[in-house]
């Protein structure tokens, strides 16, 4: 199980990622640096993971609510993290092709951004929307 705090500070971790690798993936000489190919591994993994583990607990926390309103909720959040991990899942398969010419650069820098809005946005909807759901119905931590 996995408590509400222990999913926000996931939350804290991807927003640090996307704070330095928006600064880093400007740079074109850095982007087959293997230190930065590990961050943006690890970036993926991270988002990856919690989507998949909201989809499995989240999700299903909040489809059993009694309120139908918050279940409701709980299918737009589903089909929004659905979109992202279609999405997600494309930019994951490219970002590692990108040969660094400046045409390929500037592809994966605009590409990346726009995966990382996406994630951010997604995670400031947790943080104001989803979890206060889950403490509201006292449920504090969430099935895995």
């Amino acid at each position: 199980m996995y408590s509400i705090d222990e999913l926000k500070k996931q939350n804290h971790e991807i927003d640090d990622l996307i704070a330095v690798l928006r600064v880093l993936i400007k740079e074109e000489s850095l982007i087959n640096n293997p230190l930065v190919c590990n961050m943006v591994s690890q970036f993926n993994e991270k988002v990856w993971m919690h989507l998949v583990f909201e989809e499995k607990s989240i999700y299903a926390e909040l489809t059993l609510h009694p309120n139908p309103e918050i279940k409701k909720i709980a299918d737009i959040f589903h089909r929004s993290a659905k979109e992202i991990k279609n999405e997600f899942s494309a930019y994951m398969r490219l970002w590692c092709l990108v040969s660094g010419s400046e045409r390929h650069h500037q592809a994966f820098f605009e590409q990346s951004c726009t995966i990382m809005d996406k994630v951010k946005q997604r995670v400031t909807y947790e943080v104001e929307n989803i979890f206060p759901l889950i403490e509201e119905s006292e449920t504090t931590y969430v099935r895995v």
